[in-house]
């Protein structure tokens, strides 16, 4: 596997490489990178890593206690319920705070007297 990014599918070999970690860093970070992006590499992936299970070392016991009480804390949920918003809803929320940004900010300008205008303009002008 070369430091960039496979075009291809990854194979047992590159899996083989993987275990017996005579990756680089950068082959390291793209095998990674690869496998995170491409669902059929990262199942595969997965399989091999099923196959050869004896290579997994065991978490402790306590572990899994932890995970399932950190998934339910709201920071945690609230980036899961981020990470899944739409790209549209996410337009739409950066849309509507631009738009409230503008309408205050016009707002403020019609609010000021004459007087704090026009001192305001000849700061801007000088």
């Amino acid at each position: 596997m070369t430091t960039q990014i496979r075009q291809i599918h990854l194979t047992e070999t590159d899996f083989k490489q993987w275990e017996q970690g005579t990756y680089s860093p950068a082959q390291m970070e793209a095998f990674l990178t690869h496998t995170a992006n491409c669902t059929h590499c990262g199942d595969a992936w997965m399989a091999y890593m099923e196959r050869h299970s004896e290579a997994l070392e065991q978490p402790p016991a306590y572990l899994a206690e932890e995970i399932g009480e950190r998934v339910h804390e709201p920071d945690v949920v609230l980036a899961q319920k981020t990470h899944t918003t739409s790209k549209r809803v996410q337009l739409l929320l950066y849309s509507l705070k631009v738009g409230v940004a503008l309408a205050a900010s016009i707002y403020m300008i019609f609010a000021m007297d004459a007087q704090a205008l026009d001192q305001m303009m000849q700061l801007f002008v000088k």
